[in-house]
């Protein structure tokens, strides 16, 4: 039995073709956080879904629960915000598939993840506006942990609070971000110093640091794009292991981001 269906709206994460003409959609609902919908005819329909369950589509979605299934029913779908140039290259489009993942892992069902819907409806429309950076991939990471509660340490030890001296560091993991000499473990992997710097900015300012980052002296002053890209990079592989280590494993669409040679 169907409970009455209501508006929403949601983002795409992905979508699954089912059968000959139905799909499975994995929607970020605002208000109500990650839910998987049965889309039935949707492949056959442009009259209920007109093009609508493309992955990225910020869509008004009208949602029914479906009494003990683990699947809602949409039964229909209109597009809100499309973000066209998010599929015209495949350093956007790798890009895009990315974030959609890493919210979609960061996510639990059924639990309100408003600032992660924001968080990615903001991602898009800076891949949209300007070329794909490292920089903002490494702040949509932070930003994407933090809302999931799971912010690395990056001020002090993550062990033991002991402050950290200028220079390279340990990004440790399982201790859940920088570690002292004391702490660290041989899992841990070295920061430099600008990589380290750039995590800090980037932790603070969000996109925003990402897209218009300022030197690391205090004066105000914009950085250097070159030198700031090239930090950004450095601190990728810490970032990684850090998702790595609380999703169970590697994103898949890290690969296809390798594979096309986008900013990584």
């Amino acid at each position: 039995m169907l409970t009455r269906a209501q508006g929403a709206r949601a983002l795409v994460l992905r979508a699954i073709p089912y059968g000959e003409s139905d799909v499975v959609v994995h929607l970020l609902v605002e208000g109500r956080g990650r839910l998987a919908a049965f889309a039935r005819g949707a492949r056959n329909s442009a009259r209920r879904f007109r093009g609508a369950l493309q992955p990225f589509n910020l869509i008004e979605a009208m949602l029914a629960e479906r009494r003990g299934a683990d699947l809602s029913s949409l039964h229909e779908a209109s597009i809100l915000e499309g973000w066209p140039p998010l599929r015209d290259d495949l350093s956007r489009l790798a890009h895009a598939g990315y974030a959609a993942e890493l919210v979609h892992d960061l996510t639990l069902e059924g639990v309100a993840a408003d600032a992660l819907f924001e968080l990615l409806c903001s991602f898009f429309a800076r891949l949209c506006a300007a070329a794909p950076t490292s920089s903002r991939l490494r702040a949509l990471e932070l930003l994407a942990l933090e809302a999931a509660g799971l912010s690395p340490e990056l001020s002090c030890c993550a062990r033991c609070g002991a402050e950290l001296a200028p220079g390279q560091a340990a990004f440790d993991p399982a201790a859940g971000g920088l570690a002292c000499p004391r702490c660290v473990s041989p899992g841990a992997l070295p920061l430099t110093h600008g990589a380290r710097l750039l995590m800090q900015q980037l932790q603070r300012g969000g996109l925003e640091a990402a897209d218009a980052p300022l030197s690391a002296d205090g004066s105000g002053r914009p950085a250097d794009a070159r030198g700031f890209e090239e930090a950004a990079r450095q601190a990728a592989p810490a970032l990684t292991a850090f998702l790595g280590h609380h999703l169970g494993r590697r994103l898949r669409s890290a690969g296809f981001i390798v594979d096309v040679s986008a900013p990584r």
